[in-house]
């Protein structure tokens, strides 16, 4: 190489390490204030019944609302109401309920904007708040959201998880009641644990590590990968690596970030690409096949 190649490739190098520092600062700046906006709802939020009111129209699973509101969760309180979510009147167009699935220590409003992205679009939003802070185990939030989609009546939904979340999905998609989802869209989820996570210092950040059994018997689940769609950045500094299934649908955003991925403008562009045209596949359909008309527009 000559001595001008060598200094391009070095610019470049040096050019893409300030893009990682800069955009890993931004990244838990977003956190932070993602965190402290998710708190300051609690007492906006908590005394609104007009929330409770179910929209006039069917819900994804053919149902109407017409239940009485579940009971308030008994797990810790992420400062969200327990209630359902939704566009006035019937969503359009036949769309899928969307049912958002945070992260770990990321009580539900963490992913408001998320939320409010989707209304506008006129989808369903599902919430689950008794996953509170999402320090559960990976069964136990998935037996929660199932709890959650039964109490609702919804079938067929898309999940829609960050981090943890994708965790959180598949668990629900192996061992839940079928057609309760109809696939998912993961976004940052470490499907192959973190190397790091044996030094976590709470045993809910340990249960990521490469071989607990939870991670280890996920992996082996490949026929539920073909109803998975991964998103992930291109630098994420938190679950670093791990985030592609095989056979599932993998998606790259030119984003540094494990969080701030979540309302970046090339990622919601991404997303409403995959929730206007991927089909996920029928249950029990062979790996590759599309279905006709089930979630993010079948």
């Amino acid at each position: 190489m000559s001595w001008a190649g060598a200094g391009r490739e070095a610019a470049r190098l040096v050019r893409r390490a300030a893009w990682i520092a800069a955009g890993s600062a931004l990244d838990w700046l977003y956190a932070g204030r993602a965190q402290i906006s998710a708190l300051a709802a609690r007492p906006a939020l908590a005394p609104d019944p007009g929330a409770h009111a179910p929209p006039p129209g069917a819900s994804a699973g053919g149902r109407r609302d017409s239940a009485p509101s579940p009971a308030p969760p008994t797990g810790p309180r992420s400062g969200d109401l327990a209630v359902v979510r939704t566009t006035p009147g019937t969503p359009g167009g036949g769309l899928p309920a969307i049912v958002l699935v945070p992260g770990i220590y990321e009580p539900a409003a963490f992913l408001s904007p998320l939320r409010e992205w989707l209304h506008e679009r006129g989808h369903r939003v599902v919430e689950v708040p008794a996953l509170g802070w999402n320090l559960h185990t990976v069964p136990a939030s998935a037996e929660l959201v199932v709890q959650r989609l039964e109490e609702l009546g919804i079938r067929g939904a898309v999940l829609l998880a960050h981090s943890k979340g994708g965790l959180i999905g598949k668990q629900l998609m192996v061992s839940g009641p079928p057609g309760l989802a109809a696939g998912m869209i993961a976004v940052n989820t470490p499907f192959e644990g973190h190397r790091f996570s044996r030094l976590g210092p709470t045993e809910a950040l340990r249960g990521f590590h490469t071989r607990h059994p939870v991670i280890l018997s996920l992996a082996a689940e490949l026929e539920v990968n073909a109803r998975i769609v991964t998103v992930s950045a291109e630098v994420d500094p938190v679950a670093m690596r791990g985030m592609r299934l095989a056979g599932a649908r993998n998606l790259t955003v030119p984003v540094v970030g494990h969080f701030r991925i979540l309302g970046h403008p090339l990622f919601l562009a991404r997303l409403a690409e995959v929730l206007d045209t991927h089909r996920f596949p029928p249950l029990g359909a062979p790996e590759g096949e599309t279905g006709s008309g089930n979630a993010a527009r079948g």
